[in-house]
């Protein structure tokens, strides 16, 4: 197993591994071309984080996030406006008021406004191929998420927000990894989300 930083190369298989991990998805709906500029912009952006897992020569993993949220989805937004409502126009066409509300709620957002959470970083999304499940995978990234966030920046802290209906399995895991439930609020009407947070700083928090 091999984790390290994703290339532009890298890109095409990592939407497929999205896709894969996310079917039905709001995100997977919109195709693609969506999904390439998105992670291009993880990759691409100075405050962002982009890791791959690589198992017997082949991408099957991925970790996402920034470690500037507040300023992150902003920037984002002002380079490749244009371009995620191209490559989401024919989800617009079909449902225009349910996708533009979506649209900004997932791709437009400028960082987390709660207080206790400035000056922490996000994991956007960990995904990892579900033909390799089982083999601790997602934890090896998540640590790795956790060890990167540490090496470039002086955060102490790292949250996620994920799916509280349906998602037990995801939500023990980030318990077992030591993130502790933040906060519950609704998204997008009655989607209820959980906030999870972790002290990345203290001592024996990683899972191993």
């Amino acid at each position: 197993m091999i984790i390290r930083d994703a290339l532009l190369d890298d890109i095409p298989q990592i939407v497929k591994v999205h896709k894969f991990a996310f079917p039905g998805f709001f995100l997977t709906t919109l195709g693609e071309r969506f999904l390439n500029m998105l992670y291009e912009g993880f990759l691409l952006n100075k405050n962002g984080i982009l890791r791959i897992v690589i198992v017997d020569n082949n991408l099957v993993g991925f970790s996402a996030g920034t470690i500037a949220p507040e300023i992150f989805f902003t920037e984002l937004r002002k380079v490749k406006w244009f371009g995620f409502l191209i490559s989401a126009f024919p989800s617009l066409i079909l449902n225009p008021s349910v996708v533009i509300k979506k649209l900004f709620n997932a791709v437009f957002y400028k960082g987390d406004t709660v207080d206790s959470l400035r000056g922490a970083a996000l994991l956007s999304s960990i995904a990892v191929d579900p033909s390799c499940s089982g083999k601790s995978l997602g934890t090896s990234l998540l640590n790795d998420f956790e060890a990167q966030v540490k090496a470039i920046s002086e955060l102490e802290q790292v949250y996620l927000i994920t799916d509280k209906t349906g998602n037990d399995r995801v939500v023990s895991f980030y318990l077992k990894s030591n993130y502790i439930q933040d906060s519950e609020f609704c998204q997008s009407g009655n989607r209820i989300m959980l906030r999870f947070v972790k002290n990345i700083k203290l001592r024996g928090c990683n899972v191993k």
